[in-house]
């Protein structure tokens, strides 16, 4: 019955239009546009969250912490036994102040040790005039035996100063130059003598050129000397005290980081997400033993999203958040940032987003599955 019906409203047509009825034109169909509004899904995060670890290994020594604690930022939260890098410390600080006593005890000697550097002048100039002198000669003479007198004196005055360095034990820089000065002194005095002995004997002697230049580079040398301690003086640094000190002070730098380093801190305020720690146990360096998050503000993170979808998707976009857990739950969000870098998942190109919750509820969890729909 059914296919005779059907028949019959065809023939009926055929026949209308056959009649002079109004002639039929075929019409396009247009493509229709797909307006359905972009949607992924993606996990929830906290806004802020990072796995910590100690620098340095070693047994635990305490846990001052437990899962759910909110902290602040540079809390401890747990820390190794750390004998030996607080005994480093301990070295280091009296490294430290050792080298400041040296440097106060050398400061103390500088009256003495200019007196010889003025003293060590003295005696190369009479060295120099007593060179030119010649035989037989009462002023020559008396030129030499004044320049006798103030080696002698140069020489007194250098060896006092090196008795003292010895007492105050400034081993190092300062006696070397102390010792130095004192061989110099006993040597100028040496020549000195030779030189009035030789005009006293009414020998020829004159002295060489080279002598002379000597003479004369030891008396540069002595006020270059007399300079730089009158600078010290006048609060300019050794500058063997003050490599030294910072050196020191570099050590103590170290061994404190290094006592740091056994400590656990939060980088951050927020919540002791996951702790697997207990004192006692060994912990290595490196090693993930806690979770910390800021559970302040939320985020979705998707990777769901095409090449094709993600040209439509720009920072700042509204969003509408749905969760599986909580399908009453509707949060308003805005794109945070997009990936510039894709990656291929199931033959697709897809870009990660990150979605800033501006909403928040207290039932939220981490990891909970969201559904995220982006608004045009």
């Amino acid at each position: 019955m059914t296919i005779k019906i059907v028949v019959l409203f065809g023939l009926m047509a055929l026949l209308t239009a056959a009649c002079g009825g109004a002639p039929t034109t075929a019409t396009a169909i247009a493509p229709v546009k797909d307006s359905a509004a972009i949607k992924a899904e993606g996990k929830l995060q906290p806004q802020l969250s990072v796995n910590l670890s100690f620098a340095t290994g070693g047994e635990v020594a305490e846990v001052l912490v437990k899962e759910g604690d909110a902290v602040k930022a540079g809390d401890v939260l747990a820390r190794v036994k750390s004998d030996a890098q607080q005994a480093a410390v301990a070295r280091a600080e009296a490294g430290v102040a050792s080298t400041i006593a040296s440097e106060a005890k050398y400061l103390e000697q500088l009256p003495q040790q200019i007196a010889a550097a003025e003293a060590e002048i003295r005696s190369a100039e009479a060295q120099i005039a007593a060179s030119a002198a010649k035989q037989n000669d009462p002023a020559a003479i008396a030129a030499a035996e004044a320049a006798v007198y103030q080696a002698k004196v140069s020489q007194q005055a250098a060896e006092d100063v090196y008795q003292t360095v010895l007492d105050n034990k400034l081993y190092g820089p300062t006696e070397e130059q102390a010792r130095l000065a004192v061989e110099m002194a006993k040597r100028a005095t040496e020549a000195a003598e030779l030189r009035l002995a030789q005009l006293k004997s009414g020998s020829t002697y004159r002295a060489t050129a080279a002598e002379i230049e000597a003479a004369q580079a030891r008396l540069a040398a002595a006020q270059a000397r007399l300079d730089q301690l009158k600078a010290e003086a006048n609060g300019q640094p050794n500058p063997t005290y003050a490599a030294a000190i910072q050196q020191a002070e570099a050590a103590l730098q170290s061994a404190k980081t290094a006592v740091a380093d056994t400590e656990l801190r939060a980088p951050f305020a927020g919540t002791i997400a996951q702790l697997d720690l207990k004192a006692g146990e060994t912990a290595a360096p490196g090693v993930p033993v806690a979770m910390l998050a800021d559970f302040s503000g939320w985020q979705v993170e998707t990777d769901d999203l095409t090449e094709i979808k993600v040209p439509d998707i720009q920072a700042g976009q509204a969003v509408v958040v749905t969760f599986d857990a909580l399908p009453e739950l509707e949060l308003k969000g805005a794109v945070e940032s997009i990936g510039v870098l894709g990656r291929t998942s199931s033959g697709d190109i897809v870009y990660p987003v990150k979605i800033r919750l501006i909403e928040s509820d207290t039932r939220l969890r981490w990891g909970m599955t969201a559904s995220v729909e982006f608004e045009k």
